[in-house]
């Protein structure tokens, strides 16, 4: 049941260091500090940020991913009601204690780096997840750090789908303390009825289970329910 995911969030990443990239991230902890130490101007440490993300790049250009691809947890889709692409994260596709998670970071950059350039949407289904599938904030952190600019500028929304209490709580506290400018782009969004108020079902590729599911919680997505007031 989707409703006992209580097993929290964690999982190993100490792995990291010992990888051949380990350096791009004390790049970060870098730059980190010396902006503590006022030793970096705003556009030193842009130009900083930029030379590390173009490495990560490069990284994701050559290295073999087939692995990561074959999830199938990161795809594009159609677009929103305002004619944004929509990008879509299926949770329980994402072995977390299983895979390289420096390399499914490799994987975003891969796929998102050409759609980031204009303005786009992510759908999350959280549907039926659990412990196993629950992605680290550390990693996500790391993730927002590693980023160029146009992914955090370009990207309007994140449809949170099936969220439980425990996921809308840690998303609360991630977006409060980790990453406050995401705070005001997530939606959790109970049914798919209600995501349909910002995207036409038509422009979604759904993973089976994902409408087997809110079919059994929600009834068939064509009943006529209420849009949520916050999409």
């Amino acid at each position: 049941n989707q409703e006992e995911e209580d097993e929290g969030l964690g999982v190993d990443l100490s792995f990291i260091g010992s990888h051949a990239f380990a350096r791009m991230e004390g790049d970060i902890d870098k730059q980190r500090k010396l902006i503590l130490q006022g030793q970096l101007s705003e556009a030193a440490l842009q130009k900083q940020h930029q030379r590390n993300y173009n490495r990560w790049l490069c990284q994701a250009r050559s290295e073999d991913l087939s692995d990561i691809a074959s999830l199938k947890a990161l795809y594009q889709t159609g677009v929103d009601n305002c004619g944004r692409t929509v990008m879509v994260v299926v949770g329980r596709n994402i072995p977390v204690t299983l895979i390289d998670m420096d390399k499914a970071l490799l994987y975003f950059i891969h796929v998102m780096d050409h759609i980031a350039v204009k303005e786009y949407v992510l759908v999350y289904f959280h549907t039926l997840t659990s412990e196993y599938n629950h992605l680290d904030s550390d990693f996500l952190k790391k993730l927002y750090d590693v980023v160029d600019v146009k992914y955090k500028r370009n990207l309007k929304a994140v449809y949170f789908v099936h969220p439980t209490f425990r996921s809308k709580v840690s998303t609360w506290f991630f977006t409060t303390f980790s990453v406050s400018g995401l705070k005001d782009k997530i939606h959790h969004v109970d049914s798919l009825h209600q995501l349909f108020s910002a995207i036409s079902p038509e422009q979604i590729d759904f993973p089976p289970f994902v409408l087997e599911y809110d079919a059994r919680e929600n009834g068939p997505y064509y009943t006529s329910y209420p849009p949520s007031p916050d999409l």
